[in-house]
């Protein structure tokens, strides 16, 4: 069995909660995922999302792409996924712009 979970992108992903003690910012998802390579977690899964549609279009989000390749130049195992948004991406496009990741 493998573990991941989402990346707080936003700070959070609950509605109803205002404050969930999770920064959308690149020291807090730095740390998060450093410890959660320590921890044993196989995986983060990094949402593509281009406002924050949780907390509301003024509060901070994090770009999947740029916080990708910034956690895959201090990380060593984990595997980080981009939650790709179909029909987003021109497909033609798209594997030239995943290849910037890899290790």
């Amino acid at each position: 069995m493998r573990y991941g979970y989402w990346m707080p992108v936003f700070g959070g992903w609950l509605r109803n909660i205002e404050d969930e003690h999770m920064e959308a910012s690149w020291s807090y998802v730095k740390k998060l995922t450093q410890r959660s390579e320590v921890l044993g977690y196989d995986l983060t899964l990094i949402a593509e999302l281009n406002l924050n549609d949780i907390k509301g279009p003024q509060a901070p989000s994090l770009d999947a792409w740029s916080t990708a390749a910034a956690l895959a130049a201090v990380t060593e195992k984990i595997e980080l996924m981009v939650a790709v948004r179909p029909t987003f991406h021109l497909p033609a496009l798209l594997p030239s712009r995943l290849r910037t990741l890899t290790r």
